[in-house]
C-alpha cells in the first residue's frame, strides 16, 4: 500500500487496517421506563438525604410564617 506524506513522496507500508464498520455507532432505541409513584417517592426522600434538604426545610419554614402570619394580622 502507499500512503502520501507532505514531501510529495509516496512511501511503502504495510499495516493491515481494521475493519471500522463494526465499530460505528448505531442507536439502540430502548423503550421508555415510565416511572411509578412509589419511584417518586424514593426519589424525593434521596433528595432530602443531600443538599436539598436546607432548601425544603427553608420552604416549610416560609409557609409555616406566612400562615402564621395571616392568622394573626
Amino acid at each position: 500500500m502507499t500512503k502520501y506524506f507532505d514531501d510529495n513522496e509516496f512511501r511503502e507500508y504495510d499495516s493491515q487496517e481494521p475493519d471500522w464498520s463494526e465499530y460505528v455507532y448505531q442507536e439502540e432505541k430502548r423503550p421508555l421506563h415510565r416511572l411509578s409513584a412509589d419511584d417518586y417517592v424514593a426519589l424525593f426522600i434521596a433528595a432530602l438525604q443531600t443538599i436539598f434538604l436546607p432548601l425544603v426545610i427553608l420552604a416549610i419554614f416560609l409557609v409555616i410564617v406566612g400562615v402564621f402570619l395571616s392568622a394573626f394580622i
